[in-house]
């Protein structure tokens, strides 16, 4: 018998939350030291390089179709009911579908490769090792393989069970950044490198396929399969989630490549520095709050509306905190972190550091919504608006890029997102899930802004008396760590959620410790 998940909503929440959290630390260090050796043994023309085809390989990621999703959304009512025939139908669909899409990554990558110097400004920056097409075909072979077994990765995620990949991403990312190091401390090689990341992520994948073909037995060897009908309404689903996919493909994913067309490559290793900071905390964020979606999912099958808002406020109050934390602490420390760990001439200007927090600012705070969005299915009533955002971002972006450089590609995706995404999601989320009034969103938002504001003018105040070295840089992130959180306690301490908060936590520590 498969062993479905029998675990209560909130232990799978936690045991997600916590294992992703380990995941980011781990992982995150990891990566830290990897990305220090690569500066200092190689150069910053690779990064961009490697930043280039990386958004390259994530616009590929259209042939998915956003299918995935969709999936995953109709897998929940079946194993909550645990019934195996419908969940091996959905699955084997699933194998056949991606299975395709590695074939059509393949031959659309291949097509696509002699058109590969006019996405480069200027080609003397591309180190002389380098040859571009090897390293080209090397992440259209890494992309292709990972569509192999992502599926069977997805019935973790549905059941519940997504801390078991993220366990085993962690141990083989942390084992891929080790041998990664150790090759390029031998041979300065990039391509080697890369090489080596792919076999590493194959193994990965390899591991979890084995254990879900055991663990799920059942499901996998049921011949079961889906009725046209079904196969139809899902693709009918997918027209709406394709539209999703473009429009996030476009706006996260082409950022480096309209820098490579109109600044440079060396731009574009610049910004990777910058990115990959931001990523780790949005990936932090991503599994603390957005990793909930299955458990939502699951939860709205049996709840009132007004109980599923409720845990919505409580969850988004932790959202909008987290939000104005991180992003005062990255105007903040951002500049003055990369000075001293990497050297100042890998700086930006102070202009182009704050569109880059407004940017993620603009993001992080909607994790929560998006979340609940995609847990009830809201992507079916927002065709347009992804497709306009992108068309948006797209247009803004090249445009703005050719004037002011760098500012312009980032400002063209806050301008994009404050038209469309950042009041359209909440909007739906109101008014077709909670039926409530969006007046209080956008009150209780502008709230949170207001006190960002406030709390970083008067930090970046204080900082600025201070010098840029090892020591004060300790100081500027105990100052953030426990300063800007202070003034947020105390602003909220008569606040409902806020009370939550601190109940929920001393319950856990009377539990934990049996006080």
């Amino acid at each position: 018998m498969s062993e479905f998940n029998q675990k209560s909503r909130k232990r799978n929440a936690m045991l997600l939350s916590g294992m992703g959290m380990l995941n980011q630390i781990i992982s995150n260090i990891a990566a830290f030291i990897y990305r220090t050796v690569f500066i200092y043994w190689l150069s910053v023309e690779y990064l961009g390089i490697n930043g280039l085809f990386t958004n390259i390989i994530q616009i590929f990621s259209l042939a998915e179709l956003g299918i995935g999703s969709v999936i995953i959304f109709r897998l929940y009512k079946p194993i909550k009911e645990e019934n195996v025939s419908q969940t091996a139908a959905l699955m084997h669909f699933y194998k056949s579908f991606y299975q395709l899409m590695a074939i059509i990554i393949i031959i659309v990558g291949v097509a696509l490769a002699p058109f590969l110097p006019y996405i480069i400004h200027d080609t003397s920056e591309i180190p002389d090792d380098i040859n571009l097409y090897v390293v080209y075909a090397l992440y259209i072979l890494q992309s292709a393989t990972s569509y192999m077994f992502a599926y069977r990765q997805a019935l973790l995620d549905a059941d519940q069970k997504g801390y078991i990949n993220t366990a085993v991403q962690m141990v083989f990312t942390c084992l891929r950044y080790g041998v990664s190091i150790l090759v390029l401390y031998l041979t300065r090689n990039y391509t080697l490198v890369l090489m080596i990341g792919i076999i590493v992520n194959l193994l990965g994948n390899i591991w979890i396929y084995i254990y879900v073909s055991h663990t799920y037995s059942d499901i996998f060897h049921n011949k079961t399969r889906l009725s046209k009908n079904e196969i139809l309404q899902i693709y009918k689903d997918t027209g709406a989630m394709l539209c999703h996919r473009i429009g996030s493909t476009v706006v996260n994913s082409t950022d480096n490549i309209i820098m490579s067309m109109y600044v440079g490559t060396v731009a574009v290793g610049l910004y990777s520095n910058y990115y990959m900071i931001i990523q780790i905390i949005q990936n932090v964020m991503n599994n603390l709050l957005g990793s909930f979606t299955a458990s939502i999912g699951n939860h709205a099958l049996s709840v009132e509306n007004k109980e599923r808002y409720q845990l919505y406020k409580k969850l988004r109050f932790a959202n909008m905190w987290i939000s104005v934390f991180c992003t005062s602490s990255l105007y903040l420390l951002l500049n003055p972190f990369i000075e001293v760990v990497w050297g100042q001439e890998l700086l930006f200007s102070t202009d182009i550091v704050f569109i880059l927090c407004l940017n993620f600012f603009l993001y992080s705070s909607r994790i929560v919504n998006g979340s609940f969005s995609n847990a009830s299915g809201m992507f079916v009533y927002d065709k347009a608006r992804p497709l306009i955002e992108a068309a948006l971002n797209l247009v803004i972006s090249i445009i703005l890029a050719q004037k002011m450089g760098i500012s312009g590609v980032f400002l063209g995706t806050i301008i994009s997102s404050l038209f469309t995404v950042w009041w359209r999601e909440p909007y739906l989320l109101y008014k077709k899930v909670f039926e409530e009034k969006i007046r209080n969103y956008f009150g209780t938002y502008i709230l949170w802004m207001a006190l960002l504001v406030v709390i970083t003018i008067c930090l970046d105040g204080c900082f600025s008396q201070m010098p840029i070295n090892i020591l004060y840089l300790v100081v500027r992130f105990l100052i953030c760590g426990i300063g800007i959180n202070a003034v947020l306690a105390l602003l909220m301490c008569r606040n409902q959620y806020f009370q939550y908060y601190v109940h929920l936590l001393r319950k856990i520590i009377v539990e934990k410790f049996k006080l």
